[in-house]
This record gives C-alpha cells, sequence and structure tokens, in this order.
C-alpha cells in the first residue's frame, strides 16, 4: 500500500549514485590504468571490499593494497596517496536538482536525513567540506556506526534520530537490496535512476513537492 501525502513526514537520501552522480568514465579511467584493468573489472574489484571498508573494517592502505594484490599491482605511498584523494573526488560532483529538492523539503517542514556507506576518510571529508550540511536533520554514515546498508539496523538507527515511524517515512536509494531492505521494515521506499524518474514516481503518490 503505498502511502497519500499526508503520510510523509521524513525522506531519507542515499548520497552515492543519488544525491551525487556517476563518476564519469575519464574519472574511472585514471584509476584502472594504475591496476591495468578494463571497466568492468575495475568496478567488481571495487565492490569486492568496499562494504568491510564502508563498515570500518579495513583502511584505505588495506582496501587499495587488495586491490593491488588482485591486480599483482605494486602502489607506492604517492600512488596511495592518489588514490585515496581520487576514490573522494570522484564521488563529488552533487546533483543539484536534488540539493535544491532537499532544500523546498525542509522549508515545508519535512525531515531530511542522508542515509550513506561510506568510509570513514569520505565521511570526515563531508563533515568538514561540504556547504549543505544544514540540509539534512541527521547525517548517518555507515563507517561511524559500524553498520552498513542493507543491514536493518543502519535503517532503525537513521528512524530513530529522525524520531518518525517507518510509514512516516519515504527512502530513496539506487540499489535494490537496501530499497528492498527499507520496504521489508514498513519504509515506504523508490529506487532511484534520475531526477525525472523521481520527479515522476513522486507526481503518481500526488506528493506535494516535486524536483525539477
Amino acid at each position: 500500500m503505498h502511502p497519500t501525502r499526508n503520510d510523509v513526514r521524513a525522506i531519507i537520501l542515499d548520497y552515492g549514485m543519488v544525491l551525487c552522480r556517476q563518476p564519469s568514465l575519464e574519472e574511472i579511467d585514471r584509476i584502472a590504468q594504475i591496476f591495468g584493468v578494463d571497466h568492468p573489472t575495475f568496478w567488481q574489484l571495487y565492490e569486492k571490499n568496499r562494504g568491510a571498508y564502508d563498515k570500518d573494517d579495513i583502511d584505505g592502505k588495506e582496501y587499495w593494497g587488495r586491490f593491488a594484490r588482485d591486480t599483482k599491482t605494486h602502489l607506492d605511498d604517492d600512488a596511495l596517496e592518489q588514490l585515496l584523494r581520487w576514490d573522494i573526488e570522484i564521488w563529488s560532483n552533487l546533483e543539484e536538482p536534488l540539493l535544491s529538492w532537499t532544500r523546498s523539503l525542509r522549508v515545508a517542514g519535512f525531515k531530511t536525513a542522508l542515509l550513506s556507506n561510506l568510509h570513514l576518510r569520505f565521511s570526515a571529508h563531508i563533515r568538514s567540506n561540504s556547504e549543505w550540511l544544514p540540509l539534512f536533520d541527521h547525517l548517518i554514515f555507515s563507517s561511524e556506526v559500524r553498520l552498513i546498508k542493507p543491514d536493518p539496523l543502519i535503517f532503525l538507527r537513521c528512524l530513530d534520530a529522525l524520531r518518525v515511524k517507518p510509514a512516516q517515512t519515504l527512502f530513496i536509494d539506487d540499489r535494490d537490496a537496501n530499497v528492498e531492505t527499507a520496504i521489508s521494515l514498513g519504509i515506504y521506499a523508490m529506487k532511484y535512476e534520475s531526477v525525472p524518474q523521481l520527479a515522476s514516481n513522486l507526481r503518481a503518490m500526488q506528493f506535494p513537492i516535486i524536483p525539477l
């Protein structure tokens, strides 16, 4: 059962591939070239140990070290530092229409949260360098709470911070597993693909504020 526009009190957004755009082919290529792999192989290896990194079970040196071992690549200290920097830069191209939408949500009285799997270096960077932080009532980053999506506990932690019930919450994420977990908890969830697709889904539920 879909909520009506009067049910929703809070909106929870993902960061990567939602609030920020997908990295460009050029950004991926410069990293893939270090390891001598094509883009599909890069993404496969990028995801392989990402959960452990985002949960703060391993640090950046170990994460990229495993990447290097899998590709039989030697990384010196300069290359490692470059990778650590690029791994933040490639996820910094923000989706401005969603920032504007979040700003409108806050003005209209909705609660907002950012719920993202991010490693500790990245979450610290966001907290120190992002002018848009005041748009969100709460920031829940996986590395800081040692939980990662799609673990239900990180969703419950976010709901608790917002002080809302699942049925009062709209969750937007690009990954099926995260959307499915949210739905299993009673949260209304949408899989994100693009701003126009999100706008269409919101119109279908007669939501009062639509991203442009």
